[in-house]
């Protein structure tokens, strides 16, 4: 009797039991979250080449070759620093600035924590996010370290937009 109670209990399991990949995550739409995106929740993995893309500016920054990034660049770019300050430029004008900001400073190291293309699906927009930390000496012997945040967008291969967040290191 006990023998066949347990596979009864067996056999009742084994008709309802789900395979551990689909009771591991609920449907995304089932999920209830506390906010609603003013832009978007809907992401998936986007072209590596566009993180290379970004990343190829990040090392020119670095090495002082910010001119030679100008094949990346829309003809429109708006970008939005950490210190608050916005730029809507142009191609040429965003390399010239960007030239001479990069000039007050004798040295600049970037340690790359991790970067991500993300593709938004339901916008149909691409964007790449890059997390680092960035070692600074000015011409003046000042020297700063700050974790950097970035996201910026393209659209036909080219950066069309930036936004930038900082946060301090105690040296």
């Amino acid at each position: 009797m006990v023998i066949a109670a347990l596979m009864a209990g067996c056999n009742q399991n084994a008709a309802t039991d789900k395979p551990a990949a689909e009771t591991a995550a609920a449907p995304a739409d089932s999920i209830k979250y506390p906010y609603k995106p003013l832009y978007s929740s809907s992401f998936k993995i986007g072209e590596p080449v566009y993180a290379k893309t970004i990343l190829d500016i990040w090392k020119a920054w670095e090495e002082n070759r910010l001119q030679d990034t100008r094949e990346y660049w829309a003809d429109s770019i708006t970008m939005e620093f950490a210190d608050g300050f916005k730029l809507r430029t142009g191609r040429d004008s965003l390399i010239a600035g960007g030239v001479a900001d990069r000039a007050r400073y004798s040295s600049v190291i970037d340690s790359v924590y991790a970067w991500m293309p993300l593709h938004s699906t339901d916008k149909d927009e691409d964007w790449v996010g890059v997390w680092a930390m960035e070692y600074t000496t000015t011409t003046k012997g000042k020297k700063d370290t700050v974790d950097i945040h970035e996201i910026w967008q393209l659209k036909n291969g080219k950066v069309t937009y930036m936004a930038q967040y900082k946060g301090k290191r105690k040296m």
